[in-house]
C-alpha cells in the first residue's frame, strides 16, 4: 500500500504540471506545434552527441569510484549499464529508480557494499558538482552585470542566487563529512539514536547511516578518486548543459550558454521531487527558467515548451536505448580480477 500510494503521488505530480503547463499555454499550443515542425534538425543531432558524450563521461566517473573499491568494469560496459538505469529512472513509476540497478549490475559476491558506496558518492559528489558549476557562472555573470539575475524587479539578486546555491553546497559538504569524519558521524548517530526512542522511523534512518558509513569509510584512503569523480562531475553536467542548449537552438533560442551552466544544474535538484523521473516537473522548471523578462534574449512562451518538449523526447529516446539493454544484458557477476579488465 506504501509503494502504490507513493506511486500515485509520483503521478499526480508529474501529469498534474504536464496538465497545468498545457493550461497556463493553451494559447500558444499551436505556435509549439509549429515550431517543432520546423526545429533545427542538425542542431538537435548535435544535442544527441552531446548527450551521448555525458553518458559516457558519467560511466568514466563511476568507473574511478568503482575502481577504488577493487571493482574492475570497463567503460563501455558501465555506459551501458547507466543507460540501463535511465529507463528504470525516466519510464517506470516505481522507488527502486535506476541506482538500485546500478548497484545491482556492478556487485560481486561479497562486496555489496562497495557498489552501494560508489553508486551513492557518485550520486553525492554530483550534487556537489553541479551546485559548484552554477555557484562558479552565477558568480561570473553577476560581477558582470549586477542585474543579470535579478529576479522580481530586484527583489532577489543575482548574488541572492548565488548565496541559496552556496548553502545548499555547505549542505551537500555537510553530509560528505558525515560520512569521512568520525566524530560528526557519532553525534549524528549519537542524536539519531537518541530521538529515536520518541520517532521509530529515525531507528530505521539510524541504521541506513551506519550502513553507509561502514561502506564510504573505505574511500578515506582513496582522496583521487573522489577528487577526479567531483571534477568529472562538472564536466557531466557542463555537457548536459550544453545538450540543453542546442535542443534549444533547434528551435531558435538565443539565451547565452552561460545561463544554461547556471540553471539546468539548478533544474537538476528541482527534479528530485517525487515524480515519474521528474517529468513534468523538469518541464514547467525549465520554462520558468528561460522565460522571465529580465533573462538576455529569453524564450518565447512556444520556444520554452517546444525546448522542454524536445529534450523530453530526447531523454526518452536514450531511457528506451536503456530498456532494450535491460532485456538483453546479462546480470552475472563480473569475473574480472585486480589488474585484469574484461567484458
Amino acid at each position: 500500500m506504501k509503494h502504490r500510494f507513493q506511486n500515485i503521488i509520483r503521478f499526480l505530480v508529474s501529469f498534474g504540471l504536464l496538465g497545468l503547463l498545457g493550461y497556463l499555454f493553451r494559447h500558444q499550443l499551436g505556435a509549439s506545434i509549429s515550431t517543432l515542425q520546423e526545429a533545427d534538425w542538425r542542431f538537435l543531432l548535435l544535442a544527441g552527441l552531446i548527450y551521448l558524450l555525458f553518458i559516457l563521461i558519467s560511466a568514466w566517473r563511476w568507473q574511478v569510484l568503482l575502481q577504488a573499491q577493487r571493482l574492475y568494469f570497463t567503460t563501455w560496459y558501465l555506459a551501458r549499464v547507466f543507460t540501463l538505469g535511465l529507463f528504470f529512472c525516466k519510464l517506470l513509476p516505481t522507488s527502486i529508480g535506476g541506482d538500485v540497478m546500478r548497484i545491482a549490475y556492478t556487485t560481486r559476491p561479497g562486496m555489496g557494499p562497495q557498489a552501494f558506496s560508489a553508486t551513492l558518492l557518485d550520486r553525492l559528489l554530483g550534487f556537489q558538482s553541479l551546485t559548484f558549476l552554477a555557484i562558479i557562472m552565477g558568480a561570473v555573470i553577476s560581477l558582470r552585470q549586477a542585474s543579470a539575475l535579478s529576479l522580481g524587479a530586484g527583489r532577489f539578486t543575482g548574488f541572492g542566487v548565488v548565496l541559496l546555491l552556496s548553502a545548499i553546497l555547505l549542505l551537500l559538504v555537510a553530509v560528505t563529512l558525515l560520512f569521512f569524519n568520525d566524530r560528526v558521524y557519532l553525534s549524528v548517530h549519537h542524536l539519531l539514536n537518541s530521538l529515536g526512542r520518541k520517532f521509530a522511523a529515525l531507528v530505521r534512518l539510524s541504521g541506513l547511516v551506519e550502513r553507509t558509513y561502514q561502506a564510504v569509510k573505505n574511500y578515506r584512503h582513496q582522496p583521487w578518486a573522489l577528487v577526479i569523480s567531483f571534477l568529472s562531475g562538472i564536466g557531466v553536467q557542463a555537457a548536459l548543459s550544453l545538450a540543453w542548449f542546442f535542443t534549444a537552438r533547434a528551435v531558435g533560442a538565443g539565451v547565452p550558454p552561460v545561463y544554461y551552466f547556471i540553471f539546468i544544474p539548478v533544474l537538476n535538484i528541482v527534479v528530485n521531487i517525487p515524480a515519474i523521473g521528474g517529468l513534468g516537473v523538469r518541464e514547467a522548471a525549465f520554462v520558468l527558467f528561460f522565460t522571465p523578462p529580465w533573462l538576455p534574449n529569453r524564450l518565447s512562451p512556444e520556444q520554452a515548451l517546444s525546448t522542454a518538449l524536445l529534450f523530453l523526447a530526447l531523454d526518452l529516446f536514450f531511457a528506451l536505448i536503456g530498456g532494450v539493454l535491460f532485456a538483453f544484458m546479462k546480470r552475472t557477476p563480473q569475473s574480472i580480477k585486480e589488474g585484469k579488465k574484461e567484458e
